[in-house]
């Protein structure tokens, strides 16, 4: 019993220690396979079960460049992602306001099918939307893409706006109307400055979505139309798996560079209060 006792409050003592070695533990687990494939991208004659490549190059991205068609790829990448955070947001600011200010009939439910297409395995509603945009003629093309995710990308933009809107401030609006502003200049220069923050957690939200889709693009994508996502899947088919490596690099940066973007110009914990309503 004392040997278990002192054992315990070593435990206790040390328990600083311990958290930080978890800690560590933890973001080697996660940063473990995007240092891999860093490495994957710029080594060359790693075979076996050597850790380290013996020989560093930067050909796996000139091919991925030059052979897989990048730019091109990249372009209706960003061009498909744009058009569905543009229609997402448009969808879940006025959804996000009824939802979060009126009293709607129903609430729950149609909150439950809008975040249907979320709950089931993708795959499933895939198959739907390629059989209903084969018919409307909208596999192909970037608009059609598009609103195939915006099936998914919406859901995050009326949960974050609805969440926004719902925190606003009564006082501060009954304030501006006391005050003599009409209702398009209490959105302007009241309301639309407090709900900024959620504004730009649903564009991050959404945009990544859309970036990074894979099954729905899979099943909607053309040759016009091929994503990165779906052109690395493609290249690790074909046994490129540098040159794929190289592409999941491209791939990430796009996203790094609008994430950093976005937090120098709002502070982090405002975007984590776009849930809050902040």
């Amino acid at each position: 019993m004392n040997l278990a006792r002192q054992y315990l409050r070593a435990v206790w003592n040390g328990r600083t220690l311990l958290i930080y070695t978890f800690l560590v533990s933890f973001l080697l687990f996660v940063i473990s396979p995007f240092f891999m494939i860093g490495l994957k991208s710029v080594g060359k004659n790693w075979f076996g079960r050597m850790w380290f490549p013996p020989t560093l190059t930067t050909d796996w991205f000139r091919w991925a460049v030059e052979v897989t068609r990048i730019p091109e790829i990249l372009k209706n990448t960003l061009v498909i992602a744009v058009l569905a955070v543009t229609i997402s947001t448009l969808i879940g600011i006025p959804s996000g306001w009824a939802f979060g200010r009126r009293r709607v009939p129903g609430k729950e439910l149609l909150m439950a099918l809008i975040l249907l297409p979320r709950m089931i395995p993708p795959i499933t509603f895939a198959l739907g939307v390629a059989r209903i945009f084969y018919r409307l003629d909208l596999v192909d093309t970037h608009l059609g893409v598009a609103l195939a995710h915006v099936a998914i990308c919406a859901p995050y933009a009326i949960l974050v706006l609805s969440s926004t809107f719902e925190g606003l401030d009564e006082r501060v609006l009954e304030a501006a109307s006391v005050c003599g502003a009409n209702v398009v200049r209490t959105f302007f220069h009241v309301t639309l400055p407090m709900v900024l923050p959620g504004i730009l957690s649903s564009i991050i939200f959404t945009f990544t979505t859309s970036y990074n889709e894979f099954t729905l693009t899979l099943m909607t994508y053309g040759p016009h139309t091929i994503t990165l996502p779906v052109r690395t899947y493609l290249a690790v088919g074909e046994g490129y798996w540098e040159v794929s490596s190289a592409m999941s690099v491209i791939l990430i940066i796009p996203s790094l560079l609008i994430l950093f973007g976005i937090q120098r110009q709002v502070a982090p914990e405002k975007l984590v209060g776009g849930f809050k309503g902040v």
